[in-house]
């Protein structure tokens, strides 16, 4: 099991950095080109990925630590990669030695004694390297970037935007695994039917107070997606940021709405359950790829009112449409995820901020064009950052008299900053979630 389980992490982590995918398209890659189906295999692989990509800064120091002279850029791929599985498995992972043998052997078998011999001598300087001995002498913010397996613009972004105390909380929470969340699909099945269902193929489940519908899952004996419930359509896979975006947004039956970067159509299906499947959502995504999702996802939960369109939503639609309700949740640094989908983490940069903001802005006001009067425009992303939430919204009242932000019906999350005390912002250490952004804004004549 071990050796399949090396083979399929060391091919993904190498689509990871080949190509920039995430590591769950990385992993259903890697896994289809190598034909691994055991569920246990699966399992084992993927959870060396994720950890492996959460650590990478400071596992690549290490490896350069070990490998002295050589640069690691200059090493294959496979080796490259197989390196980094090592050092989490001995160092993070904290193996006995004969399990970290048992990994060495595997590697040789996977990657070949030649292919690995240049970097011989240094798997025995990596089960030597004392990690805390290593932090002493360095820095603070080295120290908190390489000890939190964050970049360091971040740290002290983190720092400057929560305080050093509290942006510490966030950044170790970023080192956790997050909880996974479910909502309950009243089209298919009365919830409390649907809670037993999943209870009986051995989900343990607790409700999340107000947020109706929304469970957390606190045991899965096997993976949700592979259950009888999640097929039929009982439930579909939803954050609580997420979904307190969808309640914020509050559509009522026989609305029409605009859901803007739709795909891959959990806001939809969320949406769609709330109006009770009465009314009508277009769904606007630029991705041919993510609405096949979006299509595959609304048909298992039984969604009728959705459309889709394939559009850029900077700009126009080739639609006339006056929604009571626009929803937009666009394209950002996805900082509030990193906790999520780590290697997110490496990606993203100062650089790239102002870009992706300037980008959010034009989405916005494109957005605007389709809401009637006394309509609602909602606008939200799973960004921590200033740039892409309260500044975006600033600079779209300031030229767009016609619309005011009004308060949240959503009793949950912590005040957004710069005076927008109606706006929400959802952290991962204080409630248990992506970190996330939400804003209602209302027209008026």
């Amino acid at each position: 099991m071990l050796q399949d389980a090396v083979a399929l992490a060391v091919e993904s982590l190498s689509w990871i950095e080949l190509e920039g995918l995430s590591e769950r398209q990385a992993f259903a890659r890697a896994s289809k080109q190598l034909q691994v189906r055991e569920e246990a295999y699966l399992r084992l692989a993927f959870g060396l990925v994720a950890e492996t990509i959460r650590r990478l800064n400071l596992i690549d120091s290490i490896a350069a630590w070990a490998t002295t002279s050589m640069n690691l850029d200059e090493l294959s791929l496979g080796v490259k990669n197989y390196l980094r599985l090592y050092i989490y498995w001995t160092v993070f992972r904290k193996s006995a030695l004969k399990d970290t043998l048992r990994f060495l052997s595997c590697g040789r078998k996977v990657l070949g004694r030649e292919e690995l011999f240049p970097i011989e001598s240094a798997f025995g300087r990596v089960l030597g390297f004392d990690l805390e001995q290593s932090m002493i002498n360095k820095p603070e913010k080295p120290r908190v970037s390489l000890g939190t397996f964050h970049e360091n613009w971040f740290v002290e972004y983190c720092f400057r935007l929560l305080g050093r105390d509290d942006g510490l909380k966030l950044l170790n929470k970023n080192s956790e695994s997050p909880p996974t969340y479910l909502r309950i699909n009243r089209l298919r099945r009365d919830p409390d039917q649907a809670v037993r269902a999943l209870r009986a193929e051995g989900i343990l489940l607790r409700g999340i107070d107000g947020l109706e519908d929304l469970w957390m899952v606190e045991e899965a004996t096997r993976p949700l997606v592979r259950l009888s419930s999640y097929r039929n359509g009982l439930f579909q896979i939803q954050d609580l940021s997420s979904q307190a975006a969808c309640v914020a947004a509050s559509p009522k039956p026989g609305d029409c709405v605009l859901d803007i970067c739709a795909a891959p159509g959990v806001k939809t299906c969320s949406l769609a359950q709330m109006m009770n499947n009465e009314g009508t959502i277009v769904s606007v995504d630029i991705s041919k790829t993510r609405m096949q999702t979006w299509k595959r996802e609304t048909r298992r939960l039984g969604i009728h009112i959705a459309h889709p369109m394939i559009c850029d939503a900077r700009q126009s639609f080739p639609v006339t449409l006056d929604a009571d309700l626009v929803l937009l949740d666009p394209p950002c640094s996805n900082s509030g995820v990193f906790a999520k989908s780590p290697s997110l983490k490496w990606r993203i940069g100062p650089d790239d901020i102002s870009r992706l903001s300037a980008s959010q802005l034009r989405m916005l006001e494109t957005s605007s064009d389709y809401v009637r009067d006394s309509g609602a425009l909602v606008y939200s992303t799973c960004s921590l950052l200033l740039e892409e939430n309260e500044l975006v919204v600033e600079r779209f009242l300031k030229t767009h008299p016609d619309f005011r932000i009004v308060p949240l019906k959503l009793d949950m999350g912590s005040d957004a900053f710069r005076g927008l005390k109606e706006a929400r912002r959802f952290y991962p250490h204080r409630n248990q979630c992506s970190g996330f952004f939400v804003a209602r804004m209302k027209r008026y004549n």
